[in-house]
């Protein structure tokens, strides 16, 4: 019982936190600005190309990562344990550093015909994908620890053929895990700001997501514009969330 009502004044002190911080931006925001910049034809472009390459990205990483965390969750030694700390990396470095580094890499001789995803779509969702796998490989992996194994193996000695025993056992206990952890791949996408900069470029019109257009006006001096944008942006993606968690249960 007292656990329990700890637990609960550090959750609602927390989202008053937050909620504190969001609403004094919102009161400080200029409100007509909002109504200007949903008629921007450039934020517009920003947030269709955030939501076409976090999609993409977060569709990457989701069919990347279930095998890569099944394998990690089923096998243990040094060599799994190498890869799921090697797996670990882009979480650990600046995403701006991502950028750079895939830069050098592309730069390489073996892959310069490749050098033409830089500064276009594909490069900013190449950008998205190394910073957000992580994520969504620590998630499948969570969730496929969480299953036993044995599950699959009383499935097929009912006769179920091994794919279709791993589909339906293992997989969909772990299905809520692994969307839990493809929201947060997607969310951390969406507002990816290094890797998608200086891998994707950036341009304003075509590479500039939504977190890329509000630094570029905020660092032009349009401080009410990227406010405003901001503004939006927050509450967008909590309406976003809130509708993905009540059409699955939560």
């Amino acid at each position: 019982m007292l656990l329990n009502s700890v637990s609960k004044v550090f959750s609602f002190g927390l989202a008053l936190f937050i909620l504190v911080i969001f609403g004094s931006a919102l009161l400080k925001s200029d409100k007509s600005m909002m109504v200007l910049l949903v008629q921007d034809k450039s934020f517009g472009q920003a947030v269709f190309f955030s939501l076409e390459t976090s999609c993409i990205a977060m569709l990457f990483a989701l069919f990347t990562a279930i095998p890569i965390g099944y394998y990690l969750a089923r096998n243990k030694g040094r060599f799994p344990a190498i890869l799921d700390a090697l797996f670990d990396i882009p979480v650990a470095i600046p995403p701006l550093i991502v950028g750079v580094l895939l830069l050098s890499f592309f730069n390489l001789g073996f892959v310069k015909q490749f050098y033409c995803f830089i500064f276009t779509m594909p490069g900013a969702v190449i950008g998205q994908y190394f910073v957000a796998v992580p994520f969504t490989i620590r998630a499948a992996k969570s969730s496929f620890e969480l299953v036993p194994a044995i599950y699959e193996d009383i499935a097929m000695t009912l006769g179920a053929k091994p794919a279709r025993a791993f589909y339906d056992t293992t997989f969909k206990l772990a299905l809520p895990g692994i969307t839990a952890g493809m929201s947060l791949s997607w969310l951390r996408c969406l507002g990816e700001f290094g890797a998608t900069l200086m891998v994707g470029g950036g341009i304003s019109g075509r590479t500039a997501n939504i977190p890329i257009y509000i630094y570029l006006n905020l660092s032009s001096g349009e401080f009410d514009k990227g406010m405003a944008a901001a503004i939006l942006v927050i509450m967008s993606v909590f309406v976003v969330i809130a509708t993905v968690r009540w059409l699955t249960g939560g």
